[in-house]
């Protein structure tokens, strides 16, 4: 059988399946443009901000976090509500409308000082970053160090864990922490290169991240984690603020498998640019032989020591997403997610 020709300009299957896929094709490279294109805004974004940053003086510093921080407050209401559910925790009673959202505003203005401050972090020099701070407590870290099994200094997301680290690494204490990995990949690699900039070594969270963390305190080196969030869900379940929570176990089991004691500690921001740092006496405990019970146990001691921290300065806990399971059955408070 011989095939009848097809009319003038009419497209057989076969060649409407390669024009399609040309169109897609086309398509699909222009979308992957278009996004690796925002991408690199975003990342540029970043750079300008951080250069920015760093021109301000730290008494002016207030003035940028308070705008952005009103802002985001004003037109973010159903992360306002987890905010003020959040904050309310630590202060142990309950709150009315006015006074619940005035603490979320401050939590706001807090959250924003420290993307403030951090981002600028690079261009302060030793003299600086110490003219900025005050402490109480970190004998304990030094003494800790003279133990030659390195110290795990950990605080929840409270203050400005980022101006401690450089102030301590800027005194000739190396320091690595971890850090959850940023997409897109260029974004994560300029803020591992900012933090090292300060004197902070970044480790992708990750599987392998144990293992370089065991290494830096075989070096006797300083490991510094934020842990008050189970952010890939595999912690232990503890109470935290009267509600069972689940929490990172990897402080306590960093610890037991490497004997290296840990420090709980915080570094508060103050009026006018300051910072007050508080380390307290490593977390004594001892071991049952049983390692599941002691991560457990262990982790407990410690978030008992976290909401201490918090509750001096609640509108400085950096918590904005749903945290207990109370949160995640409220459809109101778990739409945020």
């Amino acid at each position: 059988m011989v095939a009848r020709p097809g009319k003038p300009n009419q497209v057989t299957g076969s060649e409407a399946t390669i024009v399609g896929s040309r169109r897609f094709g086309r398509k699909f490279n222009l979308d992957s443009d278009r996004r690796l294109s925002h991408e690199h805004l975003v990342v540029i974004g970043y750079k300008g901000v951080s250069r920015l940053l760093g021109m301000i003086p730290p008494s002016c510093a207030t003035i940028p976090a308070y705008v952005s921080g009103l802002a985001v407050f004003l037109f973010s209401p159903n992360k306002r509500q987890i905010v003020r559910d959040n904050l309310a925790r630590p202060t142990g009673r309950k709150m009315g409308w006015w006074e619940s959202n005035m603490l979320a505003l401050r939590g706001y203005f807090s959250y924003s000082r420290y993307w403030v401050e951090a981002l600028g972090l690079a261009r302060l020099s030793r003299r600086e970053l110490s003219s900025r701070m005050s402490f109480n407590g970190f004998e304990n870290v030094f003494t800790a160090l003279g133990q030659g099994k390195g110290v795990i200094i950990t605080t929840p997301h409270l203050g400005n864990w980022d101006f401690g680290a450089a102030w301590l690494a800027s005194g000739g204490h190396p320091i690595t922490a971890v850090m959850e990995q940023l997409e897109p990949r260029e974004l994560f690699d300029w803020f591992s290169g900012h933090r090292i900039s300060f004197g902070v070594k970044v480790i992708p969270a990750s599987a392998s991240a144990f293992g370089e963390l065991a290494k830096t305190l075989v070096r006797n080196e300083v490991v510094a984690l934020v842990a008050d969030r189970d952010i890939i869900s595999s912690g232990v379940t503890v109470p935290f603020f009267g509600e069972a929570a689940s929490v990172p176990q990897g402080v306590a089991l960093l610890s037991l498998r490497t004997g290296a004691p840990i420090i709980p500690a915080a570094v508060y921001m103050l009026p006018g640019g300051g910072h007050y740092a508080v380390a307290m006496e490593p977390i004594r405990f001892t071991r049952t032989g049983r390692l599941r019970d002691d991560v457990a146990e262990l982790t407990g001691l410690l978030v008992s020591r976290y909401e201490s921290l918090i509750r001096a300065a609640p509108t400085q806990w950096h918590l904005f997403q749903p945290n207990w399971p109370s949160q995640m059955e409220n459809t109101d408070l778990g739409s945020t997610i």
